[in-house]
């Protein structure tokens, strides 16, 4: 099995915290290691700006080095930008931890 960095949205810097609902919006990213199971939280500095906040994001997790984008919302820029990088972008259909987000994943997946 190849390892995958996921990167989620978050309202806050632990794998407890909520999801946040919009990927540009949310405070947090939340870069979680599928191998190592480490995860490093990445403070969002586009979630207070209007224009151009999802991009902002977008740099996050391309600095980052993920594979998976878990979200449940993203901007038409933002969802353009990742595919052009070749970043796998899940939409989630409901709101939860960053932890059982991650978890449900994995079990989709069948890792």
């Amino acid at each position: 099995m190849t390892t995958m960095k996921i990167a989620i949205p978050s309202m806050g810097e632990t794998l407890e915290s909520f999801l946040s609902n919009n990927l540009g919006h949310a405070p947090f990213i939340i870069i979680y290691d599928d191998e190592t199971k480490d995860y490093v939280s990445c403070s969002n500095i586009g979630f207070r700006t209007q224009d151009g906040s999802g991009l902002k994001a977008v740099e996050i997790i391309l600095q980052n080095k993920a594979d998976i984008l878990l979200t449940l919302e993203i901007g038409r820029k933002a969802y353009s930008g990742l595919l052009k990088e070749h970043i796998n972008v899940q939409i989630l259909n409901s709101g939860s931890t960053v932890r059982s987000a991650i978890n449900n994943f994995l079990k989709k997946i069948g890792t």
